[in-house]
């Protein structure tokens, strides 16, 4: 019990640091579109415009890709700023 009360502070001190470390490291500049920064590259996705139409749509986009035998060494689907249609009927 003496162990875990001696290295309490120790153990405290070393997670603030490691999350203290995790910051967002400062202003939007760093990343594009803030004061004086390359403006932010225009969000692409790979799902087509059927499938974000409707969700019979997104359905067979992914029976689609499902079919063509995407696996896990295959290249990921980009989403950037999709919003997938949903149907709250079900």
């Amino acid at each position: 019990m003496l162990k875990f009360k001696l290295y309490t502070p120790l153990i405290a001190l070393v997670l603030t640091a490691a999350l203290t470390a995790c910051g967002d490291g400062g202003g939007d500049a760093d990343f594009g579109g803030g004061a004086g920064g390359p403006p932010n590259p225009a969000a692409t996705s790979d799902i087509p415009a059927s499938a974000l139409a409707s969700v019979d749509g997104l359905i067979a986009f992914m029976n689609l890709l499902i079919d063509t035998g995407t696996n896990d060494t295959s290249e990921p689907i980009l989403l950037g700023d999709a919003t997938l249609p949903v149907d709250d009927t079900i």
